[in-house]
């Protein structure tokens, strides 16, 4: 296989999932830039929001690919498949974010459990959550349409959606 079909093979696969949570993350991070506006805060969003729909869309092939990522989605109703792969990518998706914040405060603090101590009893904690709700909204969206998709068969939703009739 050529270079230039590997490179579009991933853009067809990747893209449209990189895409789908470029925009949901558009939106957390310009609501997030909007609040802090209102104390003077300068945020930038573009980079953290490239970068990290680039990385879930990735992830997300990946997984879905998986026996641990397609588990439910004939044995079970759309639903429980549904409700099952969103708590497993938010539970991997914590993991990241933890780890994420325990880079950086343990860089700062020189220390494991200090950094552990300061994540959970200092503001780290509430922005970890909160990134993790947003995640889990932006999964349960995604996989809920993914799986509508593959119900109706592939390419039918989205027809149906983007078509005039």
């Amino acid at each position: 296989m050529s270079w230039t079909a590997v490179v579009k093979h991933e853009i067809k696969e990747v893209g449209l999932v990189s895409l789908y949570f470029f925009v949901c993350f558009g939106v957390i991070l310009t609501l997030k830039k909007l609040f802090l506006a209102d104390y003077q805060i300068a945020f930038y969003a573009l980079s953290a929001t490239l970068i990290g729909a680039l990385v879930a869309g990735k992830v997300v092939v990946i997984l879905e690919k998986t026996s641990v990522g397609t588990r439910f989605d004939v044995s079970q109703a759309l639903g429980v498949g549904v409700a099952y792969k969103t708590l497993l990518y938010s539970l991997a998706a914590f993991a990241v974010l933890f780890i994420e914040h325990l880079f950086h405060t343990y860089r700062a603090s020189g220390g494991l459990g200090a950094a552990i101590e300061h994540i959970w009893t200092h503001r780290d904690r509430d922005e970890l959550l909160a990134k993790l709700i947003c995640l889990a909204l932006a999964f349960v969206g995604y996989h809920f349409y993914a799986a509508l998709d593959r119900r109706l068969g592939e390419g039918t939703l989205r027809r149906m959606v983007w078509s005039r009739k």
